[in-house]
Order: structure tokens, then sequence, then C-alpha cells
């Protein structure tokens, strides 16, 4: 098993039940920026966070490739596509409390997005670019999706 981090390990940023119900799996090029940038996303923002809150974090959506992201109807620039993104939840934290806690705790996150109640998509910079610190809150409307600054 190939870890990312003291507590994340590759295997939860490339299993997912979209890809298994297509009869395809998720990999990916140890050697690639995606990669690096999976590296850089748990030991920066992820490991640290988890160490705050003093839990496990589960990650629900890591790292996907265009036709994943096609299939589970991401947008095009998504950050998920770079491995700069996750989208986590914590047992007996709502999605609103852990945000609470990201966006107070000095964690270089570009962004913090509670989405539509149910989970958290975390995101770091590209290389080389400073984190943007956002926090949105994103729901729907109708078949728009609304994004909200703050929570």
């Amino acid at each position: 098993m190939i870890s990312l981090s003291d507590n994340f390990t590759l295997h939860e940023f490339t299993r997912s039940q979209t890809a298994a119900r297509l009869g395809k799996r998720v990999t990916i090029d140890l050697t690639s920026l995606e990669y690096a940038n999976l590296v850089t996303l748990c030991k920066e923002v992820l490991q640290p966070l988890r160490g705050l809150l003093y839990r496990p974090i589960t990650i629900t959506s890591g790292y996907r490739p265009a036709w994943l992201n096609e299939a589970v109807g991401g947008s095009d620039h998504s950050a998920h596509l770079e491995g700069r993104a996750a989208d986590i939840v914590i047992s007996g934290m709502t999605p609103r409390d852990v945000a609470f806690h990201l966006a107070h705790s000095g964690l270089p996150f570009d962004q913090c997005i509670v989405e539509f109640g149910q989970w958290v998509h975390i995101s770091i910079a590209k290389p080389g670019e400073e984190p943007r610190r956002q926090v949105l809150t994103a729901s729907k409307r109708g078949n728009a999706t609304i994004y909200k600054d703050g929570l």
C-alpha cells in the first residue's frame, strides 16, 4: 500500500464506486504532477486537519481522471483532475463544522466548499500559486449549483 502521509494512502484517493460500476480502475503514474499534488494535499492540509480535529477523515472522492470526472458530472476545471482536491466527511461532525475548523486553522487550502450539506470539498492551489483560502457553500437551485461566500 502506498502512503501519501502518516494516515492517508493512495488507495483512498483512487477508489471509486462510479469507476467500479463502469468496470474501470483509477490509476495514477507515481512520477506525475497529479501524484505529487496528492502528496502535497495530504501532507500540508489533510494530515494537519486530522491532527487538529483528532478524528479520522474519510475521502469520498479524490483523484479523477477525465473519464471519471465526466461520469460523475464534475467541472471541466475541477481540481480533482489534477490531484489537488478531495471530498471528505468526518464521522461525528457536520460538514459545516469541518469547514469552520478548516477556515480558522491557518492551513494552506485553496478552496473549502460545503457541498449540499453532505461533504466538504478541500483543494490546494496549483504549484507556485498562493492559496486563496476561499470558503464557499454550494446548494442546488433547480438544476443549477449556486455558490455563496462563507458558511
